[in-house]
């Protein structure tokens, strides 16, 4: 009872700290990970400046805070308080604690506080708490993400003089904050010198330059890459990594050398998977080449990979844009017959099929199993209804349906 009341006041905006206060007052043992549960279901302003100095057991309190940072946070409030309430801890805690609260914080969507990160790491550093590779490995990440890249590769100095050599991970860093920054030249440039300096590239490296070489559309050297890296890395490409460079191969209409890729990685055991056969599937589609779209989408079935709603929506729209409306319905109902559920963008493509035929009977009919399904048309369905109308010369519909919007 004791315990809804609380979080009931909490619920409603009331201090947090009166929580602590309660609970030490009159010796109610909660466990840390209530006050932070309560905590965090509430969304509004907490002050992030003003300590609190009767938590009774600042290690369970601890332990708590390390379990949310798992969680992670969905807004700034909580993560700054908590922050300023370990730092008023006596003996304060090791520097791994905020770490992971401020890597918890660099998580936070849509918009991770990183300015303020990087003022509480400064702030940790001033107070005499000494930082560590993963701090200033946070710090080069903050830096990296906000386009200060220039501040990030200033930390190298610091990494050396803690005592910690470069290493992949904050090397990794750098070339994520100069790719972000389209400063694909100086990335390579670094990953070279990264080889010569010993430092192994990792997976997550190797990906970070396909990426950015693919976002800019150099798929010769993302070819060349991915070669160097089979003769050089201790590892193999993986799935992630063929995708990329499929991904890009298609939207350059380079799709025999995509196919080539797709081949080559079941040739050496790399599975691929729904994003793999999505991607060739709307290259195919986009090039016409419906038999080799249906022979993938057929493979992908009978390898027990099943295909996902933008499988579906591409071969609908693509088929229905040729014409070909049978095929496209029958490929609806295969979807709905896998428990793969129908969207507005799935049905607005078909629907585009039968006004592109003149069939507004079946357009109209669509629109009603549309709605059945609780689906609430948008301006592209009204739209394509409109034209539809239109170009069918019953010019009297399209007028009471833009007099209905």
């Amino acid at each position: 009872m004791m315990s809804a009341i609380i979080a009931s006041i909490i619920n409603r905006g009331i201090l947090v700290q009166f929580q602590f206060q309660f609970h030490c007052r009159f010796g109610f043992r909660f466990h840390p990970q209530f006050v932070l549960r309560n905590y965090s279901s509430y969304s509004g302003t907490f002050p992030t400046r003003r300590c609190v100095d009767v938590v009774d057991d600042p290690q369970l309190f601890i332990q708590s805070v390390r379990q949310q940072c798992k969680l992670g946070f969905s807004g700034v409030d909580i993560p700054v308080s908590i922050f300023h309430q370990l730092n008023c801890f006596r003996p304060r805690p090791s520097i791994v604690v905020f770490n992971q609260l401020f890597t918890a914080m660099c998580k936070i969507r849509p918009h991770p506080p990183l300015s303020t990160v990087i003022t509480f790491c400064y702030q940790l550093e001033l107070s005499g708490l000494r930082p560590d590779r993963h701090s200033v490995g946070i710090l080069a990440n903050c830096y990296s993400r906000l386009g200060r890249v220039d501040f990030a590769f200033s930390l190298l100095g610091k990494y050396i003089k803690l005592g910690y050599p470069p290493d992949a991970v904050i090397i990794t860093t750098l070339l994520n904050g100069l790719i972000a920054s389209d400063k694909l030249r100086m990335a390579i440039q670094l990953l070279d010198k990264m080889v010569k300096l010993g430092i192994q590239p990792t997976l997550v490296t190797y990906g970070a330059m396909f990426k950015g070489l693919c976002r800019i559309g150099d798929n010769a050297a993302a070819l060349r890459l991915l070669r160097n890296m089979e003769s050089k890395a201790p590892f193999k490409p993986d799935v992630v990594i063929y995708n990329t460079l499929i991904d890009s191969l298609g939207k350059d209409q380079l799709l025999p050398q995509a196919l080539g890729l797709f081949k080559e990685m079941k040739t050496k055991g790399i599975l691929p998977n729904v994003i793999t056969y999505s991607t060739l599937i709307r290259g195919l589609c986009n090039l016409g080449r419906w038999d080799e779209a249906k022979d993938l989408l057929s493979e992908m079935l009978n390898n027990s990979i099943a295909p996902d709603i933008e499988t579906y929506n591409t071969l609908i729209d693509m088929y229905c844009k040729e014409g070909n409306v049978d095929e496209a319905r029958a490929i609806l109902e295969l979807m709905t017959e896998r428990g793969v559920h129908p969207n507005v963008i799935t049905y607005s493509a078909l629907l585009d099929g039968y006004c592109l035929r003149g069939e507004m009977a079946k357009a109209e009919n669509l629109v009603d199993i549309m709605v059945k399904d609780g689906i609430v048309p948008n301006i592209v369905t009204f739209s394509t209804l409109i034209n539809g109308y239109c170009k069918s010369k019953q010019v009297d519909k399209a007028v009471v349906m833009v007099e209905d919007m």
